[in-house]
């Protein structure tokens, strides 16, 4: 247990940040006095201390921003010395770091310049800040967009099992039939709606990305209904990017792959999380690892040749050695791009509830040695993400071969382009990039609180992309 005081200032949330990376949540306590760690605010000087471990800032105590980063930064470096503990992320707290090094080359900064930033503002280590401007380089040829250009995004809810890590507005697709039914009807409803809309308003459509959930837990003919109904609004093969979701081997077969060609798509994700069978027993997975080889071989016979594979480091029990396998496993199989997770406990997911932790130093050799074998494969970084709540103090990373990145990822990340999104627990991002700013507009998460409200969730969002049109 901590206590901490704040004199000449209440910006808890900044100081609990902070915190938090050297103390679980529930340890940290706020208080008027009897305090073990001040933090003291003059107007011209920050200090925080802990025990005789003094850190102190000069500021300008006119500017919101600055005091907030300056409490961080004195923060951080009295803790890390308290506690001897390197954090390789700094006070970048932010899940987009990468966006930071895209304003900067706005204003004109080089390269070494915004990695001394990077390293002397946020406190980013020397390799995190190199990680950093790697990605944010690989991402920018993919920042272009036309005008009145959207991308979409279309969330299915739905899975053959829940996994125990999972945070997502994910539903059983078994003994919800019905369910599923409505879901879809809904569904095609927001399409007719929402892509009518759009194309009547000379919208075009950029990138288009199945998520969820596991779009391909959908039968054959639902799948079909959905891509025949946004073959009405969108033509599919002229797309710069179509990505459909397999991610669980155990929900596609051959004629679900057939079909998907067949409309167009152009990357599919197959997602294995670990290639170890007694890992895939624990998270909850009803497929073995021979389902995600026999899968990957079918969908190359097919024809797919953009397919993106999914790991997640930090799984119940793996170590050094289970990422040795899968990592030997998917070098065998060599898709176009594999997408490195580092464990995060999300509130919703069933390992909260078992309140479950990893030891962190063994999560970053496990990190460190699936992200090497990714460039012995001869693929880059081209989009990353931090999430709060991780086992270790890391990031997730995209890799891929060059010319095989997803555009839609790096989209998604950097929120350069307005993002459509339909479907249960959808949140569509509006960009405004003369007032540098985003609106969200979110559907409901629960399943049949979309299906009851869809016409208001399809009347919210036309009106917010309508102010857009007319700015």
């Amino acid at each position: 247990m901590v206590r901490v005081g704040l004199i000449g200032h209440n910006f808890r949330y900044e100081v609990f940040q902070i915190l938090n990376l050297f103390y679980e949540k529930e340890e940290i306590e706020f208080c008027q006095d009897g305090f073990e760690i001040e933090s003291i605010l003059d107007g011209e000087q920050v200090l925080f201390k802990i025990g005789e471990i003094i850190e102190k800032e000069n500021i300008d105590g006119s500017d919101i921003k600055l005091i907030k980063n300056s409490l961080k930064r004195t923060a951080l470096k009295a803790l890390s010395r308290y506690f001897d503990k390197n954090i390789p992320w700094g006070i970048l707290v932010g899940i987009r770091p990468t966006k930071i090094v895209h304003e900067l080359k706005k204003r004109g900064d080089s390269l070494e310049e915004i990695k001394n930033h990077l390293m002397q503002y946020y406190l980013l280590n020397e390799d995190k800040a190199n990680l950093t401007i790697e990605v944010a380089e690989n991402e920018a040829k993919f920042l272009d967009k036309e005008k009145k250009q959207v991308s979409i995004y279309v969330g299915i809810p739905f899975c053959p099992t829940r996994c125990v890590y999972c945070s997502f507005a994910s539903n059983s697709i078994y003994g919800n039939e019905k369910l599923v039914e409505a879901y879809v009807d809904s569904l095609l409803k927001e399409f007719d709606s929402i892509l009518s809309y759009l194309k009547n308003n000379g919208i075009t459509v950029d990138t288009l990305y199945f998520g969820g959930g596991t779009p391909s837990s959908l039968s054959l003919e639902q799948i079909d209904r959905l891509l025949d109904k946004l073959s009405n609004y969108v033509n599919l093969q002229k797309l710069r990017e179509f990505t459909f979701e397999g991610g669980r081997p155990d929900s596609i077969d051959k004629n679900k792959l057939v079909l998907l060609k067949k409309y167009g798509v152009t990357r599919i994700s197959i997602n294995p999380q670990t290639m170890n069978e007694e890992t895939l027993i624990k998270i909850g997975r009803r497929h073995s690892t021979k389902d995600i080889i026999d899968k990957f071989n079918l969908a190359r016979e097919i024809g797919f040749d953009n397919i993106n594979m999914d790991i997640i480091v930090g799984l119940p029990d793996e170590d050094l050695g289970s990422i040795n396998k899968t990592m030997e496993e998917l070098k065998k199989l060599s898709p176009e791009s594999i997408t490195i997770h580092t464990m995060a406990i999300k509130r919703a997911s069933i390992l909260n509830e078992m309140d479950y932790k990893h030891r962190t130093d063994n999560v970053i050799s496990m990190y460190n040695y699936a992200t090497n074998c990714c460039r012995e494969m001869g693929m880059i970084p081209y989009y990353m993400y931090r999430q709060k709540n991780m086992v270790s103090p890391l990031e997730n990373v995209g890799y891929s071969k060059r010319g095989k990145e997803c555009i839609y990822n790096i989209q998604m990340i950097a929120e350069n382009i307005s993002i459509i999104s339909l479907g249960a627990d959808a949140i569509t991002k509006l960009v405004y990039d003369e007032e540098n700013r985003i609106e969200r507009v979110a559907n409901v998460k629960d399943v049949r609180e979309y299906i009851n409200r869809i016409d208001e969730m399809i009347n919210k969002k036309i009106e917010a992309i309508d102010d857009i049109l007319h700015k």
